[in-house]
């Protein structure tokens, strides 16, 4: 009997080794097997390298204002103002020697906060480069009437070349007094000119060129234009990161304007104590 069981369990310890071999092959073909399935998918599908996130798209593409008119108001004296709960306003003025002598301190006393005034512009057929005759006289008597004061350049630059050398050339004319501001008025009529076969990628390098001067000199830069303009002429996407922008609307209280801006002119033709002749009124939106 004692051999009989001793038999039998070698038998039985040699089926389960067969059973723990069978078993043990079985686990090793199948980590082959998956290794096999793994270069292969590898081969016909390779995964992708890891990649370094770029800078975040810009929606849109175009930044969009969040502006609400409905809370656009009119005082007695015409003048607009715009309050909500992330902006408030800042009531402002632009002028060149078209407005004649100007008695600032009666413009400050009316309400008038700040005031663009106009540094030079290029000739619009000559190509020259000129000083706004009542430039000097207006920033400085702006100055001691405790205006604060920016400037704008009414532009007729053709590209880019041209756009930098407009930007160095009213750097020069303001180097004397506290200016910080610096807008880009680029304008032109499609049937008379130099600018009269311009494109929208000229204008678009032109505002560029400009602004990048300013960014580089340490200036903040301004784009003006009409909503013609700024949808038409220029790819404001391309330049909205190096700017801001000034709107020029005159029709009713609602900009037809999705897109971002800092500045609202909202009439040509204000009426202004101390100012003889009508003059731009502007909405300065700051956020709270």
């Amino acid at each position: 009997m004692a051999k009989q069981k001793r038999r039998r369990r070698l038998r039985v310890g040699r089926l389960l080794a067969l059973l723990l071999a069978a078993v043990l092959s079985v686990g090793v073909l199948a980590v082959f097997v998956s290794g096999i399935v793994r270069v292969v998918q590898e081969i016909v599908s390779p995964s992708e390298p890891a990649v370094e996130p770029g800078p975040t798209p810009t929606p849109d593409p175009t930044y969009r204002n969040s502006y609400g008119w409905q809370y656009v108001k009119e005082d007695e004296n015409g003048f607009l103002s715009y309050e909500d709960d992330t902006y408030t306003s800042r009531l402002g003025i632009d002028v060149s020697h078209y407005q004649g002598n100007i008695d600032w301190n009666a413009v400050h006393e009316a309400g008038v906060e700040f005031a663009f005034i106009r540094a030079g512009y290029r000739g619009h057929t000559t190509g020259e480069l000129h000083e706004d005759t009542g430039y000097r006289d207006n920033i400085q008597r702006a100055l001691d009437a405790d205006v604060e004061v920016a400037v704008y350049f009414f532009s007729q630059a053709n590209g880019a070349e041209e756009a930098v050398e407009e930007a160095n050339y009213v750097m020069e004319l303001i180097r004397d007094y506290p200016v910080h501001v610096i807008a880009f008025d680029l304008e032109f009529e499609r049937d008379e000119g130099r600018l009269k076969d311009t494109t929208q990628d000229a204008c678009t390098e032109a505002a560029a060129a400009f602004c990048k001067t300013l960014n580089d000199n340490g200036y903040t830069p301004l784009v003006y234009g009409s909503v013609s303009f700024l949808t038409h002429e220029i790819r404001m996407h391309e330049i909205q990161d190096q700017t801001q922008f000034w709107l020029a609307w005159y029709d009713d209280k609602e900009p037809p304007f999705p897109y971002a801006f800092t500045i609202w002119q909202y009439s040509c033709e204000g009426t202004v104590p101390g100012i003889e002749n009508a003059v731009d009124m502007n909405l300065l939106m700051v956020k709270k």
